[in-house]
């Protein structure tokens, strides 16, 4: 029985942006929906999941993923047996994450999948005191149904994991949402702006046209809901005389 199985009655349900990140709609739906209904008091910057820097235009769609944060960890004194410990439980949690259809992974920007070919190359991290280490690493799942089903269901396998002598399994049930390879959606990004920008010009007049900037920029990403991320290239664009 691993330290999460009884602080788990009270789950945390918030859900952390993360860079990482199915279904295709035509340009102007896949823009920033509208906010409906609005308090006249209250800023679009007071918006859940708001950000200045993020323009209009860009393909919103459901995340490929969800991870949350694990750790193992030891505080067994002689440093041999530690390690041995908290390698021992990381291969169980591998085992069981293949046969539950989750996957170990590492990283801050770019996911890399724990594999028994790179697992001891994980860094053994103080936890806290001298005779005590851990490895940080992740619980991924492919994204299906609400957040909340989702992190339950992430929640539920992390404390299924079996702790190994003095080693441990803990989660802080932090989450955050992934997106397999966001640059492949570029040309269609580039193509929502260009429809976009022809769209506005075409407001004021035909002798109007649209001047575009930035669209050579790398895709950038961010987190749209709950379940979605935004992906975009950070243009800009003025409508000016033909």
């Amino acid at each position: 029985m691993t330290l999460i199985g009884k602080g788990l009655v009270m789950r945390a349900r918030a859900i952390a942006t993360a860079a990482l990140v199915v279904l295709f709609a035509p340009c102007a739906a896949a823009q920033t929906p509208g906010l409906g209904e609005v308090l006249v008091t209250a800023n679009r910057s007071d918006a859940r999941f708001w950000q200045k820097e993020r323009p209009v235009v860009g393909l919103r769609r459901q995340a490929d993923g969800m991870v949350m944060n694990l750790t193992i960890s030891s505080d067994t004194r002689d440093a041999a047996t530690r390690k041995q410990e908290i390698q021992t439980a990381l291969l169980a949690a591998m085992d069981r994450a293949a046969a539950s259809g989750f996957q170990l992974v590492t990283g801050t920007v770019q996911l890399e999948q724990v594999t028994r070919q790179n697992y001891k190359d994980l860094p053994l991290l103080s936890a806290g005191r001298i005779d005590t280490n851990k490895v940080d690493l992740m619980v991924r799942g492919r994204l299906e149904g609400s957040a909340s089903a989702m992190q339950d269901r992430l929640t539920a396998f992390i404390g299924s994991l079996k702790s190994n002598g003095r080693a441990t399994v803990e989660t802080n049930l932090a989450t955050s949402l992934s997106v397999d390879n966001p640059d492949q959606y570029r040309d269609q990004i580039i193509a929502m702006v260009a429809d976009d920008a022809r769209h506005a010009a075409a407001i004021f007049g035909a002798g109007f046209t649209f001047n575009l900037t930035g669209i050579d920029g790398q895709v950038m990403w961010s987190q749209a809901s709950p379940t979605e991320v935004f992906l975009y290239i950070p243009y800009r664009y003025a409508i000016i005389p033909k």
